[in-house]
């Protein structure tokens, strides 16, 4: 056995694989199902990482955003048919071509850009902002543009439709 200079034998390795803490978790792994890992177990590691579980909050958090792009899909259908302008060129073209895909497009791309969010919701940006506060700043955007939308439609068009 080998001694420390203090003379007590140390531990002999009984790993058979090797550490695993030499490369990162990886974004999408199959402990994404079934792992516990929520947040660094060291403090060395609390920046940039990964983990398996997620905490409750972002579930209703992104849950809510999905719905409110829904809304707000539903509300700029509803404007475009009293002749009110998409300001969005790419979504201009979409609706033209097909209302229903441009909106299931919108959807989809929204909920795949806030899971990307998510996954990476421990990681730092421009060296000092937290990702995970992008999903807060999301929220709060689609929310107040909803609300927008939806006072529009009450006090210009609730008559009309």
């Amino acid at each position: 056995m080998d001694k420390k200079s203090s003379g007590i034998p140390l531990p002999i390795e009984k790993r058979r694989l090797p550490d695993q803490r030499r490369t990162p978790t990886k974004p999408w792994s199959r402990y994404s199902l079934v792992g516990r890992r929520k947040k660094a177990r060291r403090a060395e590691e609390a920046r940039n990482y990964y983990v398996d579980r997620y905490e409750s909050h972002y579930f209703l958090l992104i849950s809510l955003i999905l719905i409110l792009c829904v809304l707000d899909a539903y509300f700029t259908l509803k404007f475009l048919g009293f002749g009110v302008k998409e300001l969005n060129l790419l979504m201009l073209k979409l609706i033209d071509k097909d209302p229903g895909l441009a909106m299931v497009i919108k959807y989809v791309g929204t909920a795949l850009s806030i899971i990307f969010v998510l996954v990476h919701k421990n990681f730092i940006i421009f060296g000092r902002i937290k990702v995970y506060s992008l999903i807060y700043v999301i929220f709060s955007v689609y929310f107040v543009l909803v609300m927008y939308e939806a006072i529009a439609f009450v006090v210009h068009f609730r008559g009309l439709g």
